[in-house]
């Protein structure tokens, strides 16, 4: 079973629109390529700025910047 939820199959959808074990050798290769050398793929999902608080909260990420008294 190919697992569809990865970097790599993403790329794939986004540049091709299809998934990635349905892609070419050259195909294939261009998206390692690109996850490797494109440093946008390899940002963690709640490093992107359209998380919500809501979404942050759900993941269990803090919703709020702390601060620490010095």
């Amino acid at each position: 079973m190919n697992n569809l939820n990865t970097t790599i199959d993403k790329i794939a959808m986004s540049e091709f629109g299809i998934h990635y074990y349905q892609l070419g050798d050259n195909e294939q290769q261009w998206c390692h390529d690109e996850m490797v050398n494109n440093k946008e793929w390899l940002k963690k999902d709640w490093e992107k700025p359209l998380w919500s608080m809501a979404d942050k909260w759900k993941a269990g990420l803090p919703i709020y910047k702390t601060y620490i008294n010095e």
